[in-house]
């Protein structure tokens, strides 16, 4: 959807730096998914309108869950490593 914005005046907008809309457009990075909504929101299209249009976007958000995901079983992991060392110092004093 064409609003003939500029880069300035779409990153006002958003709340975003010009150079993050620039950056967007020349795919040197991508908006997440909480930005993906605004922008649908902004450009009143739908959510399934620019994904479809757009694999890269659908990749790099599949990636950043994956990523999180990993992050979260990780931080469990120490935290349970962590009670059990705690647990096993306190048992042995």
């Amino acid at each position: 959807m064409k609003k003939n914005l500029t880069q300035e005046q779409l990153a006002n907008n958003l709340q975003v730096s010009r150079s993050t809309i620039s950056s967007w457009e020349t795919g040197r990075s991508y908006p997440d998914l909480e930005m993906i909504v605004r922008i649908c929101d902004f450009f009143n299209v739908s959510l399934d309108y620019i994904l479809r249009n757009d694999e890269k976007i659908v990749r790099k958000i599949s990636l950043d869950s994956r990523k999180k995901k990993n992050i979260s079983r990780f931080n469990n992991w120490i935290n349970h490593f962590y009670c059990c060392s705690i647990y096993i110092i306190f048992i042995l004093r």
